[in-house]
């Protein structure tokens, strides 16, 4: 593998880290903490619309309160004067004038006054019409009045035929029956009434209990005109209500309305819904703009804090890849110390082989030296001796060669692998030794097993260690015997490696694979070759078991995947 390939892989690991992180451990919590900032949001902006309907209740009942005062006030002026004047009194013209300019002094709203018997006659009249001596005892109003001694009336057009409406009283003198009428002063009601400033299109009017305006409306409705939303209007007798509506026009409107106790009118105070809420709108999309900061502020710092903890971990895990292979390499020397003493004895033969053809080739010259020719057997012999220094320097090359190769480090390579080509070439390492030790290797290798997809020279790693293993096991036995069987399971090949030695102890069996632990004796090994083999195996998508008993033996199974590596292992 190239530099640039091995960079690619690392950026893609640390990429990949990145996005796991960032995914898993601060996506969650990101998203948690962005539900609770909505919820928040939404409460809040729920709380400043109750305040904005709160508000507009509140506007509408102080004005539901200032035009009931103002009818009671003009009410009670009209009782005053009628309880303290007499009829005959009331009804001469200059008195009824003094009577008005009094009262147009205490409140400019009252327009005429006039005086009526109990036939309804208009007995007298101070104001800008001429209407004394019209009989009103068909009147509506004049009706009314005699039933309830005090009436205010709807606005109508009248004799006048100009929209009013009148606050009339009646007094009971002497056993007859009289009555007092005052006009108000449209405009000035109408001013009352609108004198109300809610946002930008905040109005209040007033309609009877048919819809029909009893005021102007600013948005559209002259008095007397039928009030086309009047029928979704919602009403109470005692509190002021809010809610939301459209209008006859579509709009969108937050409506404030109740009832007036003195005319059973009905008061609306009205706001379209984009202008009520403008303060809402304005607060909910700062409050939105501050979450969405805040959630960039934290992605930002979760993106730095990833890339951070990502490039820890991959400088960890290339770490933890570097002490794995110094381990592994550990392993092959420690396993290179532990057959060095078997290698020695395998190369001193040839040595000693090509020592007595020297010396023999060394004669022949000596013979040479002194005159005598040299014949063909001679020629022969001396030919018979290189040619066998010769195959002992193959044979001392060959031994040293499959030493190098196994402790030579080297990248991890996968190729297809025949396990039972690899097994012999294994056993021809150690076979010598185990010779020299009185143990026979038996090898039971199905050849119909298939290839393997793995890296050989790991592979050899992990077998020469359990070779080595079941040698030193047995080598105190006179019968000692190590055999290696296979069997297919499913999408996996089993090699075992069983020997009849000395076995291992419960107790010590669970900890066999610990890295430093062994069971051998001080000096005879460093505890770092089952681990090393375990980390292989599982490295290469297998799997490595081991059952013992004592004194009867040791068998290790190894697991590997006949197709590719980093496999779901078998279990």
């Amino acid at each position: 593998m190239n530099a640039t390939a091995q960079e690619n892989k690392g950026t893609e690991k640390f990429s990949r880290i990145r996005r796991i992180i960032l995914t898993r451990v601060l996506l969650a919590p990101f998203i948690i903490l962005m539900i609770v900032c909505s919820t928040l949001v939404y409460y809040f902006a729920t709380n400043l619309f109750d305040r904005v309907e709160s508000e507009l209740i509140r506007v509408a009942d102080d004005h539901r309160y200032l035009i009931e005062q103002f009818f009671s006030e003009r009410t009670e002026d009209l009782q005053f004067i009628a309880g303290a004047n007499h009829f005959k009194s009331i009804h001469r013209q200059d008195r009824l004038a003094d009577i008005f300019q009094v009262l147009q002094s205490t409140s400019p709203a009252f327009l005429d006054l006039g005086v009526f018997d109990k036939k309804g006659n208009h007995i007298a009249y101070e104001g800008p019409y001429r209407l004394e001596g019209k009989n009103y005892s068909q009147a509506e109003w004049f009706k009314a009045v005699c039933e309830k001694s005090v009436y205010i009336s709807d606005v109508f057009l009248g004799y006048r035929n100009t929209p009013h409406f009148i606050i009339a009283v009646k007094k009971v003198e002497d056993g007859e029956s009289w009555y007092l009428r005052a006009t108000i002063d449209t405009q000035f009601f109408n001013n009352l009434v609108e004198n109300i400033r809610v946002g930008k299109t905040g109005e209040a009017y007033l309609i009877n209990k048919d819809g029909v305006l009893q005021t102007r409306k600013r948005s559209g409705g002259s008095l007397m005109d039928i009030d086309p939303d009047f029928l979704q209007y919602q009403s109470d007798h005692h509190r002021i209500m809010s809610f939301t509506a459209r209008d006859h026009q579509g709009g969108k409107c937050l409506y404030a309305t109740g009832r007036l106790n003195k005319t059973g009118w009905f008061l609306v105070v009205r706001q379209d819904f984009s202008d009520a809420a403008t303060p809402l709108i304005r607060a909910v999309l700062v409050a939105i703009g501050l979450v969405f900061i805040g959630g960039a502020v934290v992605v930002l710092i979760a993106f730095f804090l990833a890339s951070g903890l990502a490039n820890r971990l991959t400088l960890a895990d290339a770490e933890k890849r570097e002490m794995g292979s110094q381990l592994i390499m550990a392993g092959k020397l420690a396993e290179v110390g532990e057959m060095s003493a078997g290698m020695a004895h395998e190369i001193n033969n040839p040595l000693q082989v090509m020592t007595s053809e020297i010396t023999m080739i060394n004669d022949l010259f000596e013979d040479c030296r002194t005159g005598e020719p040299m014949d063909k057997e001679t020629l022969a012999l001396m030919a018979e001796s290189v040619d066998q220094i010769g195959l002992q320097i193959n044979r001392c090359s060959n031994i040293t060669q499959g030493l190098l190769k196994f402790a030579r480090k080297t990248d991890p390579v996968v190729r297809k692998v025949v396990p039972r080509e690899m097994i012999g070439e294994i056993v021809a390492m150690v076979e010598h030794q185990a010779h020299i030790e009185g143990i026979t290797i038996h090898q039971e290798v199905d050849p119909d097993l298939p290839e393997i997809e793995s890296d050989p020279a790991q592979l050899q790693q992990v077998f020469l260690n359990l070779l080595n293993n079941a040698i030193f096991a047995v080598k105190d036995r006179d019968d000692g015997e190590i055999r290696i069987t296979s069997e297919l399971d499913d999408e996996f090949v089993l090699l075992a490696v069983a020997d009849n030695g000395c076995g291992i102890d419960p107790d010590q069996l669970k900890k066999i694979f610990v890295p430093f632990f062994t069971t051998k004796p001080v000096g005879k090994g460093t505890g770092l070759g089952l681990s090393t083999c375990y980390g292989i195996i599982e490295h290469l998508g297998g799997n490595i078991t081991v059952t013992s008993e004592l004194n009867v033996g040791t068998v290790f199974t190894v697991q590997l995947p006949i197709s590719g590596l980093f496999k779901n292992k078998k279990r």
